[in-house]
């Protein structure tokens, strides 16, 4: 524990023991009492608050990295400062980091692939934003129970910069993945750095190595500037060509000739996993390498993929040299002496070491020295490196702890070219993984908010961003597997994978002028789709109905004839508006549009499906002559309706803001409802019931009837409404729902959905 700090406790945080300590920082494993779950603490030195403008800045930071919810992104929960020392909280990583994933072998490209297109989409988050990662590697690429890969140590850099006192150089990075740009130190990087390391680690997935090796950090940066962009087909000659084309522009040395956004180099990857060529893969990077002299090695301006299978790689052509290209932003001299500067800067360091047996404290060891120095790094998530060197067994905490070691030891895992006897490194010691929440037979929530939808887990933790597009969305709702999230967008029905935030149409019906509600069945074979207010039920497979484009195919393609579409006894078509299945997958809950008194309401049926054959029969509704709602008779309209499979029903009126109202509960089973279930304080208003899988509970938005009230998200224990309990609202993040239209239609995963 940090020196003059309370042993058992930081902040309101309970310390249950240090999972490792550096030069940087102390990280430790505590509670979070609010919320009962496990966390990570990052405490840093007390040396920054000499800075007279740390505290400042430090603030600043670490609210805009807090501020990166995203699938792919290590959530910063809390910050602060106890008893003078800062401090960062994060999500509890359990499942190790990527450097430990590799020392087990090289992975399929199917697999880098996955990897790599996750955390373009987290980089994608945050460029947006205006954050550069600046220290992208494998210790910083953290992983969690089901698999899932995160980038953490988003930063650090800003919190450093401008601290000489501290860093004393502005070189930060870790040199085996550095951009050109950035081993020279240029203050103004973008996006497209941490884009260039995406791609150095990408290449050390699938073949175990970096590209570039020497036996020297000094000299592995000079080679990211000085050698050519590696060719992979000649290291792995199964992959796609098209493999090798999006590593070449990923490892382009001038920024301009790589990818412009991470979204683009997410994109093309996807393709080029499949064999398929993208818009930005049609030429290569035009240079190959930078400026050495008074010419420029250039490769092809069209690169021809390598032949693959049976037939033997073609060898690269011998480089011809060519003119300076124009747009060069740096003399070749001075870039030359510059270069053997830095050399011989880094053989000085090395010569003072083995004379002195100097640590790497100074400023200059820290950015170029030898194996034995640190490197200005974050070994964990926003935290800057001070250049003191961790012991193996600190290293091995670190990673259980999802901290990376510092710089100096991945300096040191580097192969050389001389051999040397293997060093043994300590097994780390095993971490108990903290276990995911559950509820009600969830373990997740996802809503929308700002039109975006969220997820996070059944106690508020882990709040992430799944989605970025900003456009209406309706009928949210988990498939049957928890993998994704389907939703209704315009004319199409659209699907969001959870792991990888990537978005894909299920369906969509350009001419209908509905397209009100999709629902997959329990088990995942069938889907109720609502077109134009005309019900189909259509088998649920995804390649039939990316093909489907106007609502009389439904018909075409469905095996229920009953419901291909759903009429009423009279041979009209019932006006769907929502869709809920059964537990059983035997009957459907449906909202309707239907006449009533005179006038056209919302009321809700329930049809059994039987055979498919024949006319269904109705056999409830309500609330019609089942209950009264509130002003029903002058705006009869329903908001929702949550069903929990069985025979409960929870329906909200249409009071205020677009829907909010007073909420009723009904029992199917006695045909009897609870008119008076308002759970907050017996007042209105709510909106978006929706029970858990197990029926227990119920979530829903609530916002207060008054001017500008917030809205807050509610889970409440079923059995206890009406008991005059007290409930608290689900701990978000300030900003959440300030529009008083807000339709967050939270919805519930079941356990049996996540991937454990």
């Amino acid at each position: 524990m940090a020196e003059g700090m309370d042993l058992e406790k930081i902040g309101r945080y309970q310390i249950k023991n240090e999972l490792g300590r550096g030069g940087m920082a102390t990280v430790y494993q505590a509670t979070d009492p609010n919320f009962e779950r496990d966390v990570a603490i990052k405490v840093l030195p007390r040396a920054f608050l000499h800075d007279p403008q740390f505290r400042q800045r430090f603030e600043r930071e670490a609210k805009t990295v807090a501020a990166l919810e995203h699938a792919a992104i290590v959530p910063v929960y809390d910050f602060g400062e106890d008893d003078g020392q800062p401090y960062i909280v994060m999500r509890m990583m359990s499942g190790g980091d990527l450097a430990e994933k590799l020392k087990g072998g090289s992975l399929t490209y199917q697999e880098a692939a996955k990897i790599t297109e996750r955390l373009a989409a987290g980089l994608d988050a945050a460029h947006t934003k205006g954050i550069v990662h600046r220290d992208m590697k494998p210790g910083n690429i953290l992983f969690d129970q089901y698999d899932n890969a995160y980038l953490s140590d988003f930063g650090i850099a800003r919190l450093t910069h401008g601290s000489h006192t501290l860093t004393g150089e502005n070189i930060i990075g870790t040199p085996a993945y550095m951009s050109p740009e950035q081993v020279q130190g240029e203050k103004a990087l973008d996006g497209r750095s941490d884009l260039y390391s995406l791609g150095i680690i990408f290449y050390q997935m699938l073949t175990g190595d970096t590209p570039y090796q020497a036996t020297t950090p000094a000299k592995v940066m000079m080679m990211h500037i000085l050698d050519p962009v590696p060719d992979l087909a000649l290291v792995k000659p199964d992959l796609p060509a098209e493999i090798s084309l999006w590593l070449q522009k990923s490892l382009a040395k001038e920024p301009d000739e790589r990818f412009e956004t991470a979204k683009d180099m997410e994109g093309a990857l996807h393709a080029a996993a499949q064999g398929r060529s993208h818009h930005t893969l049609t030429t290569a990077p035009r240079t190959a390498i930078r400026e050495t002299g008074a010419v420029v090695t250039q490769q092809q301006s069209q690169v021809q993929p390598p032949s693959y299978g049976a037939q033997p790689a073609v060898a690269t052509p011998t480089p011809l040299p060519t003119p300076l290209p124009a747009k060069s932003k740096r003399n070749w001299l001075s870039f030359a002496i510059g270069g053997f500067i830095l050399l011989g800067i880094g053989a000085i360091i090395i010569l003072a070491t083995a004379f002195m047996g100097y640590q790497g404290r100074g400023p200059l060891a820290a950015a170029l020295g030898p194996a034995t120095s640190t490197y200005t790094s974050i070994p964990s998530t926003i935290t800057p490196d001070l250049g003191m060197t961790n012991t193996p067994e600190e290293a091995a905490a670190e990673v259980i702890a999802g901290v990376s070691p510092t710089p100096t030891e991945e300096a040191e895992a580097l192969p050389t070219n001389t051999e040397a006897p293997p060093t043994e490194t300590p097994e780390p010691t095993a971490t108990s993984t903290p276990e995911v929440p559950t509820l009600g037979g969830a373990d997740k929530i996802a809503f929308i908010n700002e039109e975006n939808i969220w997820v996070m887990n059944v106690d508020g933790s882990d709040l992430q961003q799944l989605t970025n597009d900003g456009t209406l969305k309706t009928d949210l709702a988990w498939t049957p597997d928890g993998q994704s999230l389907t939703y209704i967008s315009g004319k199409c029905v659209w699907s969001a994978e959870l792991e990888t935030g990537r978005l894909d149409f299920v369906a969509c019906f350009e001419s209908a002028e509905y397209l009100d509600s999709f629902a997959i069945s329990p088990d995942g074979t069938r889907a109720a789709i609502s077109v134009n207010r005309a019900l189909y039920i259509v088998p649920y497979d995804i390649n039939l109905l990316k093909e489907i484009r106007y609502g009389p195919h439904l018909e075409e393609i469905s095996e229920c004839p009953a419901f291909a579409p759903l009429k009423n006894t009279k041979e009209s078509i019932v006006s769907v508006q929502r869709v809920r299945w059964s537990d059983d997958g035997e009957a459907l809950s449906l909202m309707v549009l239907a006449a009533l008194s005179g006038v056209q309401g919302d009321i809700v049926q329930i049809f059994p499906i039987g055979d498919c054959e024949t006319q269904p029969y109705r056999s409830d509704e309500f609330p019609s002559a089942r209950f009264n709602v509130e002003n029903y008779e002058r705006s009869p309209y329903l908001q929702n309706f949550g069903f929990d499979g069985n025979y409960i029903y929870a329906i909200t009126s249409y009071t205020r803001n677009d829907g909010f109202g007073q909420l009723y509960l009904y029992n199917g089973d006695l045909h009897k409802a609870e008119v008076d279930a308002n759970p907050i304080n017996g007042e209105c208003c709510y909106r978006d019931p929706q029970f858990s899988p197990d029926g227990h509970y119920l979530i829903f938005a609530y916002q207060p009837f008054e001017a500008g009230a917030t809205t807050e998200l509610y889970i409440v224990p079923y059995g206890t409404i009406g008991t005059g309990a007290q409930y608290q609202p689900i701990s978000l993040p300030d900003g959440f729902f300030t529009d008083t239209r807000a339709k967050p239609q939270p919805v519930f995963r079941p356990v049996s959905g996540s991937n454990e």
